[in-house]
């Protein structure tokens, strides 16, 4: 379909599933993560305003399900539309983190899909290993992400 960009990226971590899901469960710490979102307000149960880091704003939902270890976020308006799922399962020592995208981004970015689709790639691959070494232990700086 025109627009669309759907793709999933998988990360092993040292950490149980259990502590990832702890890490990831609060809709208010996704920009910690994520850096292109630079800032998220509402509330819990609540539709939410995503200010993103590029030029634009849209309304998501995010829910988290402890029992199936996944979070969604759900992209109602805005750049895009569509949804981003985070699933976690136990892995050897470890778990998987697993981010599936299925996006269609509006009108005025179809002539930028190539990029986009690469720099969300890019940003998922980083906003992973994020959350991996957060549920692992101690916060580390930047410059080790």
């Amino acid at each position: 379909m025109v627009g669309e960009v759907k793709f999933s990226m998988s990360v092993i971590s040292k950490a149980k599933p259990e502590k990832i899901i702890d890490t990831i469960s609060e809709w208010n710490r996704l920009p910690e993560f994520w850096h292109g979102m630079r800032e998220i307000s509402g509330g819990q149960g609540q539709t939410l305003t995503v200010k993103f880091a590029f030029p634009g704003t849209g309304k998501m939902t995010y829910a988290c399900d402890r029992e199936s270890l996944t979070c969604t976020e759900n992209y109602r308006n805005g750049p895009f539309t569509g949804f981003k799922k985070v699933e976690i399962s136990p892995a050897r020592d470890g778990s998987e983190i697993t981010v599936k995208w299925d996006i269609r981004l509006s009108f005025k970015l179809l002539f930028m899909k190539g990029f986009i689709s690469r720099h969300f790639r890019e940003g998922t691959e980083n906003a992973i290993k994020r959350i991996a070494l957060e549920a692992e232990g101690p916060a580390r700086t930047e410059s080790e992400i």
